[in-house]
């Protein structure tokens, strides 16, 4: 479990430091102070800066990075999109500007992202790769010698180099810290639903799935995905039957709550000593239904050794979150612009959890 995170340079987090961290992390403040960044960091450190999950992200904020046939791609259009990363969205070459993703533990690994010319070569068969600062053109290389730019990723011992003008690096060494689930707003596709079920099907943790669609409809029976079309468009879907009845029931009929709960369960059992990312926990949920999904998601990160963040805008979340944090392993992250720089305020304990709650703690 992280226990503290630091971030710097990305996004609007120039240095953003977070002393401590729980089991389970509400994170709280304005629109665009950075809670939704929060959780792309840290999914950034957790995957060591995969080049995949990279273009994952940017394609969730719209900058999507295109595969054409062709190898070649556009430098300047791909530049655009991972410069966006960085804080100002400044291109600057040098080494000191570097997005850097950590935690204070001893023996600690962070991962640095950088902007970088790049000399590529032969050696043999193979296309080598090299990577220089600015500072290190002129007297290490000869500008002349560079044939383009592009990021050098490191964690550790590991490095890779992702180009502009390529569709892929050529070698990406990196794995995943943890298993980790990242939920944005608009919700997981149903076929990553239909997937996470897959790793959950027919054993006991399908009965925890249960529990949670009984929140909204206590009287579903079963769960199952199947196929909804044939052919190469088919899709598979989430269908349910109910007490008293044979006939089975699309879930996505049932509204965007029931829909939005499988998502958060599923992924919260497919991340087992891992972390789950969730962006705003209120999305499609009356506040009615809110104790109980806490309570599933408090006994779960417990049970299953799972370390959670999760942003909300809503007081009526805090309320719910203040109340069934019975153990005392949640805490409250609040985010606040301060004269351009965003720093953290933490609520780590159920009286201060209530005081945040009674006195309406920026949401917004």
């Amino acid at each position: 479990m992280m226990e503290s995170l630091y971030i710097k340079n990305f996004k609007n987090f120039k240095d953003l430091t977070i002393e401590r961290l729980g089991k389970v992390n509400l994170i709280v403040g304005r629109n665009n102070v950075g809670k939704s960044s929060l959780l792309e960091a840290i999914s950034i450190y957790v995957t060591n800066g995969e080049e995949n999950w990279l273009r994952i992200l940017l394609a969730d904020r719209g900058e999507a990075i295109r595969d054409d046939d062709e190898n070649e791609v556009n430098a300047d259009n791909v530049k655009h999109h991972y410069i966006s990363l960085f804080s100002g969205w400044e291109e600057n070459y040098n080494g000191d500007f570097e997005m850097e993703f950590g935690t204070k533990a001893k023996g600690e690994i962070p991962v640095r992202i950088s902007q970088v010319y790049i000399r590529e070569g032969k050696r043999g068969a193979s296309t080598s790769m090299e990577a220089f600062h600015e500072g290190m053109i002129g007297t290490q290389v000869e500008r002349s010698s560079i044939t383009g730019a592009g990021l050098l990723i490191t964690s550790g011992t590991q490095s890779n180099i992702i180009p502009y003008n390529k569709k892929r690096s050529y070698l990406n060494v990196f794995k995943e810290k943890c298993p980790f689930q990242h939920i944005p707003v608009y919700m997981i596709g149903r076929y990553a639903n239909a997937k996470l079920f897959d790793n959950i099907s027919l054993s006991p943790d399908e009965d925890y799935v249960l529990d949670a669609l009984r929140i909204i409809n206590p009287d579903i029976n079963r769960v199952r995905f199947i196929d909804a079309n044939e052919g190469r468009n088919s899709e598979r879907i989430a269908i349910v039957t109910v007490k008293g009845s044979d006939k089975r029931y699309r879930l996505s009929s049932m509204g965007d709550g029931i829909n939005r709960i499988l998502t958060i369960i599923l992924a919260l059992l497919n991340c087992k000593d891992g972390v789950l990312l969730l962006d705003e926990f209120e999305t499609g949920l009356h506040y009615s239904v809110q104790d109980q999904l806490w309570k599933i998601i408090f006994m779960l990160s417990e049970k299953l050794n799972v370390q959670v963040f999760i942003t909300t805008h809503s007081n009526d979340c805090v309320n719910s979150f203040a109340r069934n944090n019975k153990q005392g392993v949640g805490q409250l992250i609040r985010l606040v612009n301060q004269d351009g720089n965003i720093v953290s305020t933490i609520f780590d304990n159920n009286e201060d959890l209530r005081f945040a709650s009674d006195n309406s703690v920026e949401m917004r």
